[in-house]
């Protein structure tokens, strides 16, 4: 388990993502070369950060949605429910 990252970290990776999407991927040593070209950073430790959070929030996007699972499980259950009554 990992560091939780500041809001600042958040919010910079995700406005790169939004203006940037085919620039990034889950390669966080490409990503780390992109963020060198597009943004000029004082601190290595922020960009590995800002670099990192973007592959996670790729990943993210790329699984299947827990919500639509937890809601067709929801859905049996429920109707189990009403066959016994």
């Amino acid at each position: 388990m990992g560091q939780i990252k500041n809001l600042t970290i958040k919010n910079m990776a995700r406005n790169l993502i939004e203006k940037y999407p085919d620039k990034f991927t889950t390669d966080y040593e490409k990503n780390k070369e992109e963020m060198e070209k597009l943004v000029i950073l004082e601190s290595k430790k922020i960009r590995n950060m800002i670099a990192g959070y973007i592959v996670h929030i790729i990943r993210k996007r790329s699984r299947p949605q827990k919500f639509e699972v937890s809601y067709q499980v929801k859905q049996v259950d429920r109707r189990r429910r009403q066959r016994r009554r």
